[in-house]
């Protein structure tokens, strides 16, 4: 539940000694425009005990906060970051609809400010210049700059004396400063050449069109971070506020946030689900295109789950909720790329060091600017270089250079199913040389059907009866194909007990007091089980996967599986050649069958029979030759190997998000999608790698020129009003650059 901010504290009641444990909370925050405000902010926080991690994303200005709320409560953290300045807009657990809203709806009335102010100093502005045709009294030009430098840069000015007060720099520090040394300077200028004055209101302009080209670029960023949250916004928009609950007199429309797990929920046709649930009454074709990516509707009837968000498209139904809130698909997905954007990558951090000095840097060489030019030239030129220098330097360039890209890319990956899980994928992705791919339901389609059935000493029917027994509640793709086959023959399974998974191997349970073996030859080897030399012969000849029973230790027969092979699978593999990415197959299957996809894919290098575990030696053995390693899996049998390799990708079904140990998250079970992840991170890379050369050379070229260093060899000086002007529009410049990457086709 979302709290405004003046009703939050008196919410916040203090948690019982219980129940204390790491909570996260997510904060939209006011008032912050460059790194310097991030590190402000987290500075502050870090030093609080209790408070586990900060994370700020600045585009967005939202702050996540993980903390113990045994030593700290949220309330106090809602102090600390308004004692240092600034103001906290709401408080939520989740990155709910109405927090983003919230945050939104900020950016918006900060763009319309700024607007305003732009405006209003521009027409301003050029009355000023205007002065160069008419000679306007120069009290006239004060007052009229006077308004400009008071209303029109306010915002700078309350900034810089929170700053003060906080015993910290930002940029709002380096344009108050600059256009107040500025002021002062005409003010002075202007009193002592009384009544004439004659040139003296030419420094007038200056200074409202520096705080005219500040608002405006100030402005034209506001309007760009609109964009750059654009994604979440869309995926919370997509679950409905209301559901219908089923109660004694009827179905209700009633707010989601009153439902409860269990509750009964009506559904009808082209309504969007509001939560997730799964069908107790009625058939339907759901809409899950937001999920997996396939633009057919899928059938759905009685046990069949739902997910938020998703459309029903043709008949009614009745569900019971299975999900709330942040247990939700959609809201695990809404949290996966809200904390992708705003971790911090390496080069980020990196970035944050040298901004936490830059505010004070920059001042020190204009001071000493000030002091080398007000001894050689005078006061008139010390102030204006002085003024200059502040006003050029820009930290929000570079604060903005890596998270605004990675915010962009995040939500432009995340459109097109892609969860990027962590900023430091942009930087690793770029080096990758190997891709290893599991093969059953990555490379293959991964529905196995049954091909063969070969019995010994018993019938059909009763095989296919413990069969069925012992695979019944198995989530292994084999148990479905056992599932569909036992179906067709209308053969229903008998009471299992001590089920037993082997991960690898196979299944063991009991069934009707007898002892049940359901695996792989290899188990079978390690049990001690005889295969009959006739069966083994057979075996040796099968192209497909194989899977044997026994009871009580007597081999009773074996299964053959075949698993088609994906048809992106061939596009992907050569597309990971031309990319110089070297595909491996790192399979469990039977050493034929893997050899045989290996050989339809050409794929020259595979690795078969192999248990879970041992993919994470794999990756492990590839990584020691200085090769770059991406693992892509199911992200749940793969888990260990997923996490050991530089890169892991998990396909996941959409609604089964396994990010916790991957760093790519495919969605939409798609290959294609692996190449897209590949090339959307390279190129997002490229965009921050453009963005920091900018932002660096940008203040490189333009503090030595404001401070005055070309003046005397070649008589170049930066006025005042351009260089604020070219500090705002390096910002601007950063963020259509990151922007780009909306428009980027994959």
């Amino acid at each position: 539940m979302v709290n405004k901010h003046k009703k939050m504290k008196e919410n916040m009641a203090a948690p019982g000694p219980e129940t204390f444990e790491i909570k996260q909370v997510v904060m939209p925050l006011e008032g912050i425009h460059c790194a310097s405000c991030v590190g402000k902010i987290e500075s502050a926080l870090s030093r609080l005990e209790g408070i586990d991690k900060v994370s700020i994303h600045l585009p967005t200005k939202m702050v996540f906060i993980n903390y113990n709320e045994k030593f700290i409560s949220a309330a106090d953290i809602v102090d600390k970051i308004e004692e240092v300045g600034y103001k906290v807009l709401a408080v939520s657990s989740v990155a709910q609809r109405e927090v983003e809203d919230i945050a939104m709806a900020s950016i918006e009335k900060e763009k319309e400010i700024f607007f305003v102010k732009f405006a209003v100093s521009a027409v301003i502005s050029l009355f000023l210049l205007s002065d160069f045709l008419i000679d306007y009294s120069p009290y006239t030009l004060m007052l009229l700059t006077t308004f400009v430098w008071l209303w029109c840069g306010s915002h700078f000015h309350i900034g810089f004396l929170k700053s003060l007060k906080a015993k910290t720099a930002d940029m709002n520090t380096l344009v108050s400063l600059s256009s107040s040394v500025a002021y002062a300077h005409s003010v002075a200028l202007t009193f002592s050449l009384l009544p004439g004055g004659a040139h003296s209101h030419y420094q007038w302009h200056e200074i409202a069109m520096l705080i005219s080209f500040i608002n405006l670029g100030r402005w034209l960023e506001a309007r760009s971070k609109s964009k750059a949250g654009l994604a979440v916004s869309k995926l919370l928009k997509l679950a409905p506020k209301f559901a219908r609950k089923i109660d004694a007199d009827g179905d209700k429309l009633i707010p989601v946030e009153e439902i409860k797990m269990g509750d009964m929920i009506v559904l009808r046709p082209g309504e969007q689900v509001p939560l997730d649930g799964k069908i107790i009454k009625g058939y339907s074709a759901i809409d899950e295109s937001f999920l997996t990516g396939e633009s057919e509707p899928k059938d759905k009837g009685p046990s069949s789950k739902i997910y938020a968000g998703t459309i029903n498209t043709s008949g009614a139904l009745e569900f019971e909720v299975i999900a709330i809130g942040a247990e939700m698909a959609l809201m695990k997905i809404v949290k996966a790329v809200r904390e992708s954007q705003a971790s911090k990558s390496s080069i980020q951090s990196t970035v944050d060091k040298i901004s936490a000095y830059f505010v004070p840097a920059v001042f020190l060489i204009a001071l000493g600017a000030f002091v080398f030019w007000f001894r050689d030239s005078g006061l008139s030129m010390a102030a204006n270089v002085f003024a200059a220098v502040l006003a050029s330097a820009c930290p929000c360039a570079m604060g903005l250079a890596v998270p605004m890209a990675a915010s962009v890319g995040f939500g432009r990956a995340a459109e097109n199913g892609i969860l990027i899980n962590n900023a430091d994928v942009f930087e690793r992705v770029n080096k990758v040389n190997v891709v290893i791919l599991d093969k059953t339901g990555t490379l293959t389609e991964g529905k196995n059907k049954i091909i063969k059935l070969t019995p010994y000493e018993m019938e059909e029917k009763e095989f296919v009866k413990f069969l069925i027994s012992i695979q019944n509640k198995s989530e292994h793709p084999f148990a479905e194909a056992v599932r569909i086959y036992a179906a067709e023959k209308k053969i229903k399974p008998e009471e299992s007990f001590s089920v037993e998974a082997l991960p690898g191997r196979g299944i063991s349970a009991i069934v009707d007091g007898e002892s049940i073996l359901c695996g792989s030859v290899a188990l079978f080897k390690n049990k001690k089980i005889d295969i009959p030399q006739k069966a083994q012969h057979q075996l040796n000849e099968v192209k497909g996967s194989i899977m044997l029973l026994a009871i009580e230790d007597v081999f009773q027969g074996y299964v053959v599986l075949a698993d088609e092979i994906r048809e992106e699978s061939i596009g992907l593999i050569k597309q990971l050649k031309m990319m110089d990415i070297m595909p491996i197959i790192a399979s469990g299957d039977r050493q034929e069958v893997v050899e045989f996809v290996a050989d339809k894919l050409k794929i020259d290098r595979y690795y078969a029979e192999i248990l879970p575990e041992d993919k994470k030696q794999i990756v492990l053995k590839n990584k020691t030759f200085d090769n770059k390693v991406i693992m892509v899996g199911d992200g749940f049998n793969d888990a260990a190997a997923l996490a050991e390799a530089d890169i892991g990708i998990a396909l996941a079904s959409g609604s089964d998000i396994a990010i916790s140990s991957s760093d790519i998250t495919l969605m939409h079970n798609n290959l294609s999608a692996v190449v897209d992840a590949i090339k959307l991170s390279r190129i997002i890379h490229k965009i921050i790698k453009q963005n920091l050369v900018w932002a660096f050379v940008y203040n490189i070229m333009l503090i030595p020129l404001a401070a005055g260093v070309f003046y005397k060899p070649f008589g170049i000086i930066l006025p005042v009003y351009f260089a604020g002007g070219a500090m705002a529009m390096s910002s601007v410049s950063v963020v259509m650059n990151s922007l780009r990457l909306r428009k980027i086709k994959l």
